[in-house]
């Protein structure tokens, strides 16, 4: 059998934003998207980026354990775009549920379609990013289809109480009546009603654009 490697940016050992309870949270390398607001454009690329294997990811979480499971918590892996790397991370979760965790998927659901059923069969949360609700603006801000992202929320829906989905509302840009009407249709129109998270535009992440030398695209933009 090969051994699967997977690539990291880094590990947040005990975070509370990404997924139910306490979670450690692996940031992959590599990504797909090129989204006007990323606020980790560093992921991008597998660039500075660390080799892991599932022996070496098991000896990270072990330690955590009774932390993790006294606040009902598990891993979550983000990016990036983790389903770039779907096999390790079907690999990971599957080592997760061994280890008695929950495991939750931060993705923007461009996930490859042969990965989608191995994947989502050992992902307990999907927290799904639906960037924008129109095909021509999500397209702007991060380069790629709605199509396959709205396909991967219906697959993610078919369990319930799996599918989060998640949506930064950037001022003036996808947070008018038209946008959130059009999101809130269709998780209205999923096997499963998902809870959506509204999360408020910030700038932390501008810095890094800078330090890599890149213009911010939206740097005019005011948080509210």
């Amino acid at each position: 059998m090969k051994q699967l490697i997977g690539r990291l940016h880094s590990i947040e050992t005990l975070g509370t934003r990404d997924g139910p309870g306490l979670r450690c949270v692996f940031f992959l390398a590599g990504c797909n998207y090129r989204c006007q607001f990323c606020q980790n454009p560093d992921t991008w690329t597998c660039r500075g980026s660390q080799q892991i294997t599932l022996e070496q990811a098991r000896e990270r979480l072990e330690p955590l354990l009774p932390y993790l499971k006294q606040h009902g918590g598990g891993v979550t892996v983000s990016g990036g775009e983790p389903t770039q790397q779907a096999e390790f991370v079907q690999a990971l979760f599957a080592l997760c549920h061994e280890l008695g965790l929950t495991t939750a998927l931060d993705t923007n659901g461009s996930c490859p379609i042969a990965r989608r059923a191995g994947l989502l069969a050992v992902t307990d949360t999907v927290l799904l990013d639906v960037k924008a609700s129109s095909q021509k603006l999500h397209r702007k801000l991060t380069g790629k289809p709605l199509a396959p992202v709205l396909e991967f929320g219906r697959w993610a829906a078919k369990i319930p109480g799996r599918l989060v989905i998640r949506r930064v509302l950037l001022p003036g840009i996808n947070d008018s009546a038209a946008e959130l009407d059009a999101l809130g249709g269709y998780a209205a129109g999923l096997p499963d009603k998902p809870f959506i998270e509204l999360i408020a535009y910030h700038r932390l992440g501008v810095h890094k654009w800078q330090e890599l030398g890149w213009r911010y695209p939206l740097a005019k933009l005011k948080p509210p």
